[in-house]
């Protein structure tokens, strides 16, 4: 299992963006709608209490890592020397200290939710993933765990705009999770890990009044913790060898390994009730998608509201047809490169076709553009299309599961019914692009005709991965524009 390490990582790091959304969103929603009021703590903290919920139940029910809560422990000062540093570092950012009671208790409850969430997860979870089912080094386990750490302030520069302070929180925590994993490992003891978290956080909350990182970091004290951080791991993780090696084979029982083991995927004969289960999932997008933004205001929560929507109906359209993905693909692994070859090839007939079929419609109905202006000089804006375009990479899996192949090809064979249904198929694709083109259904027709184009795919290719990879490359260059835009705009801002 070793060669899928980097998909765990991108997993576990792709799941953390959507399940903390996911977690917020709830949170916002359960305040809004019960009229709880306005209380940005009260909010945060809930918003923390079900993220780890989140990730509790899929190491329960899916991962099943031995996560280590409590042991006894050797005394050793660098553990305390590490949060030293912290406290006098951030007593030179110009603190503001509040100290009543109700912002005393209020930092103490924010520094423990925030601390048992992120260490259960980027601690308690991946570290000791890493460490039994890959068999990694107590440094390399250490190094990923702090990586995915920092990696996930990132998103911190859409809400500041401020790249500078989100490049230094990004190095402090890359640091202190590089140091809490040596800590964690060598010792086994995830509640030091969180207390040692929460002492920092509660810190921080009293002097600053928030965890945001538009206060309370600067690129220099961020470049000095990430040292001192990752020194302090070193020493830990080199002086405690034995208990690393007593750690080692720790971890994932049997059941939790023999569960992601792949299973022989079976041929289905063709189901209308499962063509209908699965078209509710974009039907369920659409008005979700309607319903849930209108709480919020701000544009990156409605953004982020409509991913985690499309990610939801991404993960249920592919535990539907799981068995025929799982088939397909042992059929596709090994003609890859010549099926990326003709993915690529598909994709510029797709877009050959797609302006050929605008300029006949032109011809005969008046079409207008749906695009609208954007200000690429605003780093929030060029980040808005950033996350807005992920949905992209999960439209190829959801959009040709439900109607390539369940509306389409799973009724193959069966004479004028197999082309109706290509038809059908088509059309409804158009259709489910209502959104992209604000309703105007004469701007939907092209994309029907690529519908069919992608069906047509299917039919010949007979292996669904080859519409998924064709699909996928069509999708991309979206997000490579968006990514490009982003990056041109950053770029822009900072010079």
């Amino acid at each position: 299992m070793r060669k899928h390490l980097s998909a765990f990582l991108l997993g576990i790091f792709v799941l953390m963006l959507f399940l903390s959304s996911f977690a917020s969103v709830i949170s916002h929603l359960i305040f809004h709608y019960l009229s709880l009021g306005s209380d940005t703590n009260a909010e945060n903290t809930v918003t923390e209490l079900i993220g780890f919920g989140c990730f509790w139940l899929l190491n329960r029910f899916y991962l099943k890592a031995r996560v280590h809560w409590w042991s006894r422990i050797d005394r050793n000062w660098l553990w305390g020397l590490a949060f030293m540093v912290v406290f006098i570092g951030d007593s030179t950012l110009n603190p503001q200290f509040t100290l009543t009671v109700s912002a005393i208790l209020w930092a103490i409850v924010i520094g423990l939710v925030v601390g048992i969430f992120e260490e259960y997860l980027f601690r308690g979870l991946v570290v000791t993933y890493l460490r039994t089912h890959f068999g990694l080094s107590g440094v390399w386990t250490a190094l990923w765990s702090g990586l995915i750490f920092g990696l996930a302030h990132a998103i911190n520069v859409l809400q500041s705009g401020d790249l500078v302070n989100t490049i230094a929180q990004i190095l402090q925590a890359f640091g202190l999770g590089f140091f809490l994993a040596a800590l964690y490992l060598i010792t086994n003891n995830l509640w030091l890990a969180i207390i040692g978290h929460a002492v920092i956080d509660c810190f921080d909350q009293l002097a600053f009044g928030t965890l945001s990182n538009s206060a309370g970091t600067s690129l220099h004290t961020g470049i000095i913790y990430a040292v001192v951080f990752v020194v302090l791991g070193g020493v830990i993780l080199s002086t405690h060898t034995d208990q690393l090696r007593a750690s080692s084979g720790r971890g994932v029982t049997q059941r939790g390994r023999k569960k992601m083991d792949f299973k022989k995927g079976t041929q289905e004969p063709a189901s209308l009730k499962m063509a209908l289960y699965a078209l509710l999932i974009p039907i369920a997008e659409l008005i979700l998608g309607d319903f849930l933004v209108k709480p919020f205001h701000s544009k990156l929560v409605q953004v982020i509201i409509v991913d985690v929507i499309f990610f939801i109906g991404f993960l249920v359209a592919i535990w539907m047809f799981k068995d025929v993905l799982k088939r397909d693909w042992q059929a596709f692994k090994p003609h890859f490169w010549r099926g990326t070859l003709l993915a690529i090839g598909a994709v510029v007939i797709t877009y050959i076709l797609l302006p050929l079929v605008r300029s006949g419609l032109g011809l005969f109905l008046h079409t207008s553009s749906a695009a609208g202006g954007v200000d690429v000089l605003s780093a929030q804006t060029a980040g808005l299309g950033v996350i807005a375009s992920l949905t992209t990479l999960m439209a190829p899996f959801t959009e040709e599961i439900i109607f390539r192949h369940a509306w389409f090809y799973q009724w193959r064979n069966r004479g004028i019914v197999t082309w109706l249904m290509l038809i059908l198929s088509s059309i409804m694709f158009g259709l489910f692009h209502w959104n992209n083109f604000n309703g105007d259904i004469t701007q939907m027709i092209p994309y029907m005709v690529v519908g069919a184009w992608f069906g047509l795919i299917y039919y010949w290719s007979k292996n669904i991965w080859q519409n998924i990879l064709t699909h996928f490359l069509f999708d991309f260059v979206q997000v490579l524009a968006a990514v490009f835009v982003l990056v041109m705009t950053l770029m822009h801002v900072t010079g």
